[in-house]
This record gives structure tokens, C-alpha cells and sequence, in this order.
């Protein structure tokens, strides 16, 4: 046996496939919008439009839209609120993304954009 041909076993377990990242579920989205709603500022939450996509992928992970205000567009999470009128809009929707991220990574999930959307102020 040469140098080169090493053909000795090893304990050694190399996994096959790639491990996925956690998926969805109701239970998370809805704690995120619950997280939404205690962001100072925010007066209500509103339903997002889902794409055909992600309405498609929502049924897919048995994610329903009723469940829901907020919708997940692949790794996309869209947030529509609406502002108490007295803390800046800008100020919320950016407390609002904070907060949307937190609460995802706290439920071990991933986003690649959360879109904040401003339907109404005060």
C-alpha cells in the first residue's frame, strides 16, 4: 500500500445531504406580529398582500392567511402597520424591522429582507 492509498475506514460520519434551515410555521409568524404590535408607535397591523408564490408556499408549509397579517415571500417577510401618529413613521417602521428580526432569529428562522410598508398614519 502506497502513500497515497489510504483506504482505511474512519468513525468519521460525513452527512450526505446539505442540513436545511428550520421552516416556517404559523406559530412563529404569529409571534412576530404580536412582537410587531408592542413596538411603540404602532397602532395596528395590517394584511400584506401575498404574491401567487408565496401563497403557494405558504400552503405548502401549512402556513394558511388567515393565521397571519404578515406575509413570508420565500425568505422576504412584507409588514404593513399603521402608526399612533405621534412617534415618527420612520422611526416605527425601523423599530418594527428591529424588532420582526429579532423575533425570527429568536425562533432560529432566517430572512433576507423584512419589508416594512406604512399604510396609515396616526
Amino acid at each position: 500500500m502506497s502513500d497515497t492509498d489510504d483506504t482505511r475506514e474512519t468513525d468519521t460520519q460525513v452527512p450526505t445531504t446539505p442540513t436545511e434551515p428550520p421552516t416556517w410555521s404559523a406559530t412563529a409568524l404569529t409571534a412576530i406580529e404580536a412582537v410587531v404590535l408592542e413596538v411603540p408607535g404602532v397602532a395596528d397591523v395590517f394584511r400584506a398582500r401575498p404574491t401567487v408564490q408565496s401563497a403557494v408556499s405558504a400552503i405548502r408549509v401549512g402556513v394558511t392567511p388567515t393565521v397571519s397579517r404578515l406575509v413570508l415571500d420565500g425568505a422576504v417577510l412584507h409588514i404593513v402597520i399603521g402608526t399612533d401618529g405621534f412617534a415618527p413613521a420612520p422611526g416605527v417602521a425601523r423599530a418594527v424591522h428591529d424588532a420582526a428580526l429579532e423575533e425570527a432569529a429568536r425562533h432560529r428562522l432566517v430572512l433576507s429582507r423584512v419589508d416594512v410598508r406604512i399604510a396609515r398614519v396616526g
